[in-house]
């Protein structure tokens, strides 16, 4: 009986060592994540150009947001977290006595699942997805100059006109992506991503409320989206 103990801890001690030269034991950390995102607005700038409001860039939007995970140690190479993310932008053109401008906002909040492989000590690389609900948001608006001062006589003014439209929609989200880590010391990990993020959207809707149709199916938020998280946590080797 004390020899097959025996020989179960020397297999569970040669598995243990086994891993953790691929592997942490264990790693549990968070941090903030910058980015960019690339969606077409090409569709998006169509509609702007009809309204007289200035276009929005090409290249992409700035994003910022956070994340958190852990390296699952029952499953080797598995990595599980959670994310949240979006950017906004605006753009306006000027006329004589109004002002018309667009903003739009993304923002995807879900889980990530990655599968980790180890490159050296300090470096690794990771493939994988997340996949979040989120919602994707365009607001046109024109109004007159003279609200750009406070003045309640001017706000409560029949002669004084805004217009605010609000156009919204519920999206779920999945972005395949792969990564490079780096872990700088011993708390710190760097990790650089890459990927395309899918939508697949409801409605429009103005305002939450009245269902939108004809709202050109080329604005939305899929695009490439780059970014890098700054993760301070726990690794455990």
């Amino acid at each position: 009986m004390k020899r097959i103990v025996y020989a179960v801890i020397a297999v569970l001690i040669t598995f243990i060592n086994s891993y953790s030269q691929e592997f942490p034991k264990f790693s549990i950390a968070g941090g903030p994540i910058l980015g960019w995102s690339v969606p077409s607005v090409t569709d998006l700038n169509a509609e702007l150009k009809k309204m007289g409001i200035s276009e929005f860039k090409t290249s992409g939007f700035f994003t910022s947001g956070g994340a958190g995970f852990i390296d699952v140690p029952v499953v080797k190479g598995l990595r599980a977290g959670g994310y949240g993310i979006g950017y906004s932008d605006y753009t306006n053109s000027e006329y004589t006595n109004t002002i018309r401008s667009a903003r739009i906002s993304y923002n995807s909040a879900g889980i990530m699942l990655d599968y980790v492989r180890k490159i050296s000590n300090t470096f690794d690389y990771t493939i994988g997805a997340s996949i979040g609900l989120g919602t994707f948001r365009m607001d046109i608006t024109q109004h007159s100059k003279d609200l750009n001062n406070w003045n309640p006589g001017v706000i409560i003014s029949d002669s004084v006109s805004s217009n605010i439209f609000s156009y919204s929609k519920s999206l779920v989200t999945l972005q395949p992506q792969a990564g490079i880590g780096f872990y700088p010391l011993s708390f710190l990990y760097f990790k650089l991503n890459a990927g395309y993020t899918f939508t697949v959207s409801g409605d429009w809707k103005l305002n939450d409320v009245v269902k939108v149709n004809n709202i050109p199916a080329g604005i939305k938020a899929d695009g490439f989206h780059f970014s890098l998280g700054i993760y301070a946590g726990l690794f455990v080797k």
